[in-house]
C-alpha cells in the first residue's frame, strides 16, 4: 500500500444516470461513481478468486502461506504487562479453522435451521416463504475480538455456517434475546461472558431451551463442567474442539456468493435489535469497492483490530486484510491499553472512528500548545495545511522536525491509511490528521445494512473535508424527497444567510445494489421499511448533493419528533450543533409531542474543564463532579450553548431551555452508549428520566406554552 506526496485534484462529478430523475415523485437522479458507470451489479467482485468470504481467506493463504495472519500479545502472569506480538500464519490459521469447523459438524454444534430466517415476523405474522426454503447453520460468538473469534468465523465461512456475534457489552435482556429468536445451539466465548451466558440460561430456561452449549476459549476446569451442566449447559474449551477437528476432519463445503455469511444485530438505540443479515456477496462487494476506489493492500500491511467484530465496519476492512495476505493483530481487550498496542504494531491501516480520532487530536494538541514545542508545531501545520491545500500530504522539513517524531511516539509512523466512520467527523480534526500524520485520511458512510460502506471520499482529494465522498462502485445512490421537513430534491440551497452553501439537491439518502443485506432475521415488517419494492435501501439520514458531486450529510429523519406546537425536530442535528461548544463533551437532547420546548443532559468535557477552571478563582480548587454541580456553572454552559446554537442558526424553538451536567462520561460500559458509540435514547431518556422533569418542572407553565417563539436566551 503505497502514498505519493502529490495528489492530483478530483475533476469529475459524480455520474447521474440519464433519465433517471422523476421529479414528479420527489425521486433525485441516480449517481454513481463517476468511473464505475455500469449497473453496480457489475462490480460484484475484484477478483476471479474472490468472490465469497471463504474464496477471499484462501487467496490471502495462497498469497502468504507462511507469512503472518494473526498476532496476539500474551501476557505474563506474574507482571501483568504484554509481550511483544506472536504472529500464527497462514497456514496454522487455516488449520485451526478447519479443525474447528470439523468439531462442529463432528458435534453437531450447528444445525441447520428449519427456515431460512425470512418466513415470519417475530410477532409470528405471515410472509413468503423464500424458494429453497433452506436452512441456516447459525454459530453464536461472544467475545472482545481475539484471533480465536476469527478462526470461528473463517470456520463458519469454510462449512457454509452463519456467524451470529454478540457485543461482549450486551446486557442479560439482549444477549437473552438474541439466544431466543435465533434458536442458537452452541456459542463460542471467551471466560469473561460465559458466566453471563450461564445467568441468561438459568433465569431464562425455557425461552432458551435450544441453547446447550458453550465452547470457551480458555481452559475448562471439572468444577466449570459440573457447574453449567446442572444448568443445561455442556460446557467444552477451544482446544478439545480443536483435537476433535484434527482427529476427525471433515472436507470443507463452502458457501455460495448468495449465503448468509452473518448476523449483524444492531446496537438496539430504539428497542430490541433487529438482525440483519448479511450475504457472502454483499460484503465481498464492497471489499471490491474498496479496491476499486483505490485502497489496494497487499501482503506487508499490518492492521490493529480493536473496533468490535461484532460491527461490520472491522468485519468489512479484515475481510480486506485477508484477501491481500495482510495480517492483523489483536488489541489487549482494554481501550485504556490501545495506545500501547499501537505502539507496539505500528499499523500502516488505521481505521477508527471519530470518538477516537478527536482524542489523539485533543491529546496532541494539549501537548503542543505552549513553549518552544508549540511555536514549532503551529508554524510546521500552517506550512503543511498551505501545501495540504494544494494536493501535497508531505512536507520534508516540517516532517523531519516536528510531525514524524509525533507520530513515531503514537506508533502510527508507517500508517499510509486511516479510515473514519460509524458517525460524523470534524473537518477540522480530518485535516489535523493529515497534516500531522502526512497520510491519506478517508472517511467512509454506510449501513449495517450495507454492509458497512456506501460510499468514500477520494483517496486523491486529500485537500477537502466535511463530507462523506462519491458513491462506491457497488451501489447506487439517490436522493428522496422528505417533504416534512422541507428537504426536496429540486433544492439549489442549503442553509440561509452566512451559513447558505450550493447544492444539487437535498432528500433522505437510499442505496441499490449488491452490498445491500437480504432482510432482518425473522422481522419482515421492519425488513419491509428498510428496503423498498424497487430495492432501494432508506437510510434516515438527509444529504445534499454539494457542487462538485459529493455527498455530504446535513441531518437525521430518522429520531426526529414533534413538539406539542407541530415543530419537526431532529435531535442529532441539535446535539452536533451542541457538541461544537468547548465545555461539552456529549449530548441528549429530549423533548415530545407533549412539550413545548427541548431540554438537554449534557457531560462537559473533563480535560478541558480542568485546564480552564485554572483561570477561574470560583472554580479553580472545585472537583468535577462538583463544579458540574455548579449553578453558576451551568448558567455558563447554558450561555456558551446557545450562543453556538445561535451562530448555526438553530430556531428559537430547536435550542434547549433547560440543561443537567452530568459529570460521568457516558460509555459502553455504563450503557449509555452502544458498542459503535451510538447514543442509546430510549435507556438514556430511562436513565434520566426523574432529571428531565425536573428540568420541564424548573421551566414551569412556559415549558407548555413557549411555543415557536420560544423562552429567552438564559432561562434554564
Amino acid at each position: 500500500m503505497g502514498a505519493s506526496s502529490s495528489l492530483p485534484k478530483m475533476k469529475d462529478y459524480t455520474y447521474e444516470v440519464p433519465g433517471s430523475e422523476d421529479a414528479a415523485a420527489g425521486l433525485g437522479a441516480i449517481h454513481r461513481h463517476p468511473q464505475f458507470k455500469e449497473d453496480p451489479f457489475s462490480y460484484r467482485h475484484v477478483y476471479e478468486d474472490g468472490k465469497t468470504l471463504y474464496e477471499l481467506f484462501q487467496r490471502g493463504l495462497r498469497i502468504s502461506e507462511n507469512q503472518p495472519c494473526m498476532g496476539f500479545r500474551p501476557i505474563d502472569k506474574t507482571s501483568g504487562k504484554a509481550g511483544a506480538y506472536v504472529w500464527l500464519t497462514y497456514k496454522e490459521c487455516w488449520a485451526k479453522a478447519q479443525a474447528i469447523g470439523s468439531a462442529m459438524r463432528n458435534m453437531d454444534l450447528a444445525p441447520a435451521t428449519a427456515e431460512d430466517g425470512l418466513g415470519s415476523d417475530s410477532n409470528g405474522a405471515d410472509e413468503t416463504k423464500a424458494e429453497d426454503g433452506s436452512g441456516m447453520r447459525l454459530v453464536g460468538v461472544f467475545s472482545k475480538n481475539r484471533y480465536e473469534w476469527v478462526i470461528v468465523e473463517q470456520a463458519c465461512n469454510a462449512y457454509s455456517g452463519v456467524v451470529v456475534p454478540l457485543y461482549d457489552t450486551l446486557g442479560e435482556d439482549a444477549v437473552t434475546y438474541v439466544l431466543n429468536q435465533t434458536g442458537l445451539r452452541t456459542v463460542f466465548c471467551s471466560s469473561a461472558e460465559s458466566p453471563k451466558l450461564l445467568v441468561a440460561k438459568k433465569d431464562h430456561a425455557t425461552e432458551l431451551a435450544a441453547f446447550t452449549t458453550i465452547v470457551q476459549f480458555e481452559d475448562v476446569t471439572d468444577a466449570q463442567r459440573t457447574e453449567y451442566a446442572d444448568a443445561g449447559l455442556t460446557l467444552r474449551s477451544f482446544t478439545e474442539l480443536l483435537d476433535n477437528g484434527r482427529a476427525n476432519p471433515v472436507p470443507v463445503e463452502p458457501p455460495t456468493v448468495d449465503d448468509v455469511a452473518t448476523f449483524c444485530y444492531t446496537s438496539g438505540t430504539t428497542g430490541n435489535p433487529k438482525g440483519a443479515m448479511l450475504t457472502h456477496g454483499n460484503i465481498v462487494a464492497d471489499t471490491a469497492a474498496a479496491v476499486r476506489a483505490g485502497v489496494v493492500l497487499d501482503a506487508s500491511d499490518r492492521h490493529l483490530s480493536y473496533l468490535p467484530l461484532a460491527h461490520m465496519f472491522e468485519r468489512l476492512v479484515q475481510a480486506a486484510v485477508w484477501q491481500a495476505g495482510a495480517a492483523t493483530g489483536f488489541y489487549q481487550g482494554s481501550p485504556q491499553l490501545l495506545t500501547k498496542d499501537l505502539a507496539e504494531l505500528r499499523p500502516t491501516l488505521f481505521p477508527s472512528v471519530p470518538r477516537l480520532f478527536n482524542k489523539i487530536y485533543d491529546k496532541i494538541s494539549a501537548a503542543t500548545s505552549h513553549g518552544l514545542k508549540g511555536s514549532l508545531f503551529k508554524k510546521g501545520f500552517n506550512a503543511k495545511k498551505y501545501w495540504l491545500e494544494r494536493g501535497h500530504l508531505e512536507y520534508g522539513f516540517w516532517d523531519r522536525l516536528v510531525f514524524n517524531k509525533v507520530a513515531t511516539k503514537l506508533g502510527l509512523d508507517r500508517c499510509k491509511i486511516m479510515l473514519t466512520g460509524s458517525a460524523p467527523i470534524s473537518a477540522h480534526v480530518m485535516d489535523f490528521l493529515r497534516i500531522v500524520f502526512s497520510c491519506r485520511v478517508l472517511e467512509g458512510y454506510g449501513q449495517t445494512e450495507s454492509a458497512a460502506a456506501a460510499t468514500v471520499t477520494p483517496l486523491n482529494d486529500q485537500a477537502t473535508a466535511g463530507h462523506v465522498g462519491l458513491p462506491l462502485s457497488c451501489n447506487d445512490v439517490r436522493l428522496v424527497n422528505v417533504a416534512e421537513m422541507g428537504y426536496l430534491i429540486t433544492d439549489k440551497q442549503h442553509g440561509s444567510g452566512d451559513a447558505a452553501i450550493a447544492c444539487r439537491g437535498r432528500g433522505e439518502i437510499c442505496f441499490r445494489g449488491p452490498n445491500v443485506f437480504k432482510g432482518y432475521f425473522k422481522n419482515a415488517k421492519k425488513t419491509a421499511e428498510a428496503v423498498d419494492s424497487e430495492g432501494w435501501l432508506h437510510s434516515g439520514d438527509i444529504g445534499i448533493w454539494l457542487p462538485q458531486g459529493y455527498l455530504k450529510i446535513v441531518d437525521r429523519k430518522k429520531n426526529i419528533f414533534k413538539l406539542s406546537q407541530g415543530e419537526y425536530i431532529a435531535a442529532e442535528k441539535i446535539e452536533n450543533v451542541i457538541l461544537s461548544s468547548q465545555f461539552i463533551a456529549q449530548a441528549f437532547v429530549y423533548g415530545d409531542s407533549m412539550q413545548s420546548c427541548l431540554v438537554a443532559i449534557l457531560v462537559p468535557d473533563e480535560e478541558f474543564v480542568t485546564a480552564w477552571k485554572k483561570g477561574q478563582a470560583a472554580f479553580a480548587d472545585l472537583p468535577f463532579a462538583d463544579i458540574c454541580d455548579s449553578k453558576a456553572f451551568n448558567k455558563l454552559v447554558f450561555d456558551d450553548v446557545t450562543k453556538v446554537c445561535v451562530a448555526k442558526k438553530l430556531h428559537s424553538f430547536e435550542r434547549p431551555k433547560a440543561i443537567h451536567l452530568e459529570p460521568e462520561l457516558w460509555s459502553v460500559d455504563n450503557e449509555v452508549l452502544t458498542p459503535t458509540f451510538k447514543l442509546k435514547r430510549n435507556f438514556a431518556k430511562q436513565k434520566y428520566q426523574s432529571t428531565i422533569d425536573a428540568l420541564y418542572g424548573s421551566l414551569g407553565a412556559k415549558a407548555l406554552v413557549a411555543g415557536k417563539a420560544g423562552l429567552k436566551q438564559g432561562q434554564h
